[in-house]
C-alpha cells in the first residue's frame, strides 16, 4: 500500500479545507446569525431551547450538517462525478450543449438558471413521492420528526447524488450561469429558515417564495398534507399545478406517515440501498412452493 500517496491526498484534502473555511467565513457567520435568529424567537415562544438542540434527532441533523459545510462529500465523490458527466458529454455529445444563455448578461443567466432549475427540482421532488423507487433516496430527509434549521442538511449523500445527475442536463443545455457565494448564501439561509419548524408565512412574498409555514407543511405527518407544497424556491409552481395546501391553524407533527427508520447517522447515508433492497423483495414472486401453500 502507498501510505505515501495516502498522506499526500490527507495533506492536500486538509489545506483546500482550511482554504475553504478561510473563503467562506462570512457564509459560517451568516449562518450562525440565523440560528441566533431563530433560537431567540423559540426563547420567545418558550420553547426549552437546551433540550431541543441537545435531543439525538437534532445532533443527527448537526453530523448531516458538518458534512456538507465541510465539503468532503463535495471534493470526494460529487464533484469527480460532474468533471466525468461534463467530459463524456465535450467527447460524445458536445452538440448537446446548445448554452442558450451563455451571451445574456449575468443577471439574466441568474434568473434563467434559478427558474429553469428550480421548475424542473419542483418535477423531481413530486417524483420522488410519487415513485416508490425514488423515495428510498428522499424519505431520510422527511424523516426528521422535529423540524429545525439543520435539518436543511439532511440528505444522504446517495439522494444529493441522484439530484446532481437528473438535474445535470439542464446545465448542460442552456449553460447555466455559476451561482457566486453571496447568492448561494442566501439560498442556504432561506432553505434553513423554511426549515425551523417557524410559521413565518413572509406575508405577501410568501404567495412567490417558499417560507418556513408553507415547507413546514409540506412536512407534515397530516393527510392533508402529505405529498402536497413541492416548491423549492418558487412556492408558485404549486399554485399553478394544483399541489398547494395551507398549513392551518393547528400545531404540526413532522416525520414519516407510513414507515420509521432509525435516525443515526450512517445508516441515514446506507438507508436508501437498504429500502431499494426491502422495495425488490416485496415485489419478488411467490416460488411455487409458497404459492402451493397458499392454494392449499
Amino acid at each position: 500500500m502507498d501510505f505515501g500517496g495516502i498522506q499526500a491526498l490527507a495533506e492536500k484534502l486538509f489545506a483546500a479545507g482550511v482554504r475553504n473555511i478561510g473563503a467562506e467565513l462570512p457564509f459560517y457567520l451568516v449562518l450562525a446569525a440565523v440560528l441566533m435568529i431563530v433560537i431567540i424567537a423559540e426563547i420567545i415562544q418558550r420553547q426549552n431551547v437546551w433540550k431541543r438542540y441537545t435531543s439525538p434527532n437534532v445532533r443527527t441533523d448537526m453530523l448531516y450538517a458538518v458534512l456538507e459545510l465541510s465539503h468532503l462529500e463535495a471534493l470526494l465523490v460529487l464533484a469527480p462525478v460532474a468533471a466525468s458527466l461534463n467530459a463524456n458529454v465535450d467527447a460524445h455529445l458536445p452538440w448537446l450543449r446548445l448554452d442558450a444563455i451563455a451571451s445574456a448578461p449575468l443577471w439574466v443567466k441568474l434568473i434563467v438558471t434559478l427558474v429553469v432549475t428550480d421548475f424542473c427540482a419542483y418535477w423531481l421532488h413530486r417524483w420522488k413521492h410519487a415513485w416508490p423507487v425514488l423515495w428510498q433516496f428522499h424519505k431520510v430527509h422527511h424523516s426528521q420528526s422535529e423540524l429545525n434549521v439543520f435539518t436543511r442538511f439532511r440528505f444522504p449523500l446517495l439522494d444529493r447524488l441522484l439530484d446532481m445527475i437528473v438535474l445535470f442536463p439542464v446545465a448542460v443545455i442552456t449553460g447555466s450561469a455559476a451561482v457566486p457565494l453571496a447568492l448561494y448564501l442566501f439560498f442556504v439561509v432561506r432553505s434553513c429558515l423554511e426549515h425551523s419548524g417557524q410559521t413565518w408565512t413572509y406575508g405577501p412574498l410568501g404567495w412567490l417564495i417558499v417560507s418556513p409555514s408553507f415547507h413546514g407543511t409540506h412536512h407534515s405527518r397530516a393527510p392533508e398534507h402529505i405529498d402536497r407544497n413541492f416548491g423549492g424556491f418558487f412556492s408558485i409552481w404549486d399554485r399553478i399545478f394544483g399541489t398547494y395546501v395551507p398549513r392551518g391553524d393547528k400545531p404540526l407533527a413532522y416525520g414519516l406517515h407510513h414507515e420509521q427508520i432509525p435516525q443515526d447517522f450512517l445508516y441515514g447515508q446506507i438507508a436508501p440501498i437498504h429500502g431499494l433492497w426491502k422495495l425488490a423483495r416485496s415485489k419478488r414472486p411467490a416460488t411455487p412452493l409458497a404459492a402451493e401453500g397458499e392454494t392449499a
